[in-house]
Parts: structure tokens; C-alpha cells; sequence
């Protein structure tokens, strides 16, 4: 197999899932590297993704001032080492901080009240990339534009801020991160003899005996 495979802060969580029996892969893990074996990438859309792609900046700035952090800007800085690759919302000085837009007061309720476990691994992707030891997870109700939700505005900004937000934080833990680029080197091992499964049936005739 020619590509190494790697693992992006945003999908730590499909291979960090528990597997039924120790030491193997999960079912999500497995069917993620399936395909990431093949190359190709289907673009999810929803109108739940084109407001949060809609409200990012805005987001941010409501972020930063909720959280007293004077101003922030969307981070832009792409990263990777030899396990993991990443671009983080905003890296401040000595944390890292990933927003969420909510669709509604029921999703930002949800949310608030157990943390997602996907984005706690995430969040240890990003801070070992980009070398901090704090990860705010922040969720911030902001209006929903009319283009994202068949032309009907909701507003949310009328409401008192603290009834806006949410947010967990979360400190660096070695031992997971460490955890993680162990469960690369298995998922890295998985590909290897998946790829040499499929070089024995793909563009051959495989024979069964008579029964």
C-alpha cells in the first residue's frame, strides 16, 4: 500500500471507538479505514452544516467575548505530524478553542448537558498538533439565516447571552494522546493486510470448490 495512513482530529473519535472484544478494531473504526482505503470523499451537506459554515466568524467573535477572551480570529494554520493532521478553529496563546453552532435551543440544551465524546478526542488531537494544554469546546446559539433554513430567519440574538452558550474544558492528557497514535499504528497494521486481502480478489476469478 502505497499511502500512510494518518487520522484527522475531526474523525479521532470513529477509531477511538470501543470494540466489542480487546485489542480489536471497532466496526466504526474499521468501516472508516475502508473508506479511507479507497480515496474518495463524498461531501455531506445539510442545512445544519451551512449554518455553522455561515455563522463561523460571528460565532467566534461571540465566543471571545462570552468568554472574556478580547478578540479571536479563525485560525487558518493546517498541521500534521507522522499520526495526525489538523486545522484548528482558533489557537490562542495557551489553548486551543473549537465552536459549534447549534441548530436550536433544544440542540444547544442537548449539548450542554454531556460532553461528546468525539470531540473530547478531537480536542487532544488538536492541542498535541499545536503544542497547548487547554481545549475550550464552545457552543454558541447564534441566528439562523434565512439561505440555510428555506428562507426563514430565526433569530436568537434577542435573547439574554448566558441563555446562548455552552462550554466544556478540557485539559491535555498524554496518556490518551499517546492512546491514539498506538490505535494508528493498529489501524495502519489493519490496512496493510486488508490491502493484501484485496490484491488476491480484486481483477482475479477466485474458485470455490464443489460442494
Amino acid at each position: 500500500m502505497d499511502k500512510i495512513f494518518k487520522i484527522r482530529c475531526s474523525q479521532i473519535g470513529k477509531i477511538m471507538s470501543n470494540a466489542r472484544k480487546a485489542g480489536e478494531l471497532s466496526a466504526t473504526c474499521t468501516s472508516y479505514l475502508k473508506d479511507w482505503y479507497t480515496g474518495e470523499h463524498e461531501d455531506i451537506f445539510s442545512k445544519y452544516m451551512d449554518k455553522g459554515n455561515a455563522v463561523e466568524n460571528e460565532l467566534i467573535d461571540f465566543m471571545a467575548e462570552v468568554m472574556g477572551y478580547g478578540l479571536a480570529e479563525k485560525n487558518e494554520i493546517y498541521m500534521e505530524d507522522s499520526y495526525i493532521t489538523g486545522t484548528a478553529d482558533v489557537v490562542m496563546p495557551k489553548l486551543i478553542v473549537d465552536v459549534k453552532a447549534p441548530w436550536s435551543k433544544k440542540t444547544l440544551q442537548d449539548s450542554s448537558l454531556e460532553l461528546n465524546m468525539d470531540y473530547y478526542w478531537q480536542g487532544q488531537g488538536y492541542m498535541h498538533l499545536y503544542g497547548k494544554d487547554e481545549f475550550i469546546l464552545f457552543y454558541g446559539l447564534m441566528d439562523t439565516p434565512g439561505h440555510c433554513n428555506y428562507g426563514n430567519e430565526v433569530i436568537y440574538s434577542t435573547m439574554p447571552t448566558d441563555d446562548r452558550w455552552a462550554a466544556f474544558r478540557i485539559q491535555r492528557n498524554d496518556e490518551d494522546i499517546k492512546s491514539i497514535i498506538e490505535k494508528v499504528d493498529k489501524c495502519r497494521e489493519w490496512l496493510n493486510e486488508y490491502d493484501v486481502k484485496l490484491c488476491k480478489t480484486i481483477g482475479k476469478i477466485q474458485i470455490y470448490p464443489t460442494i
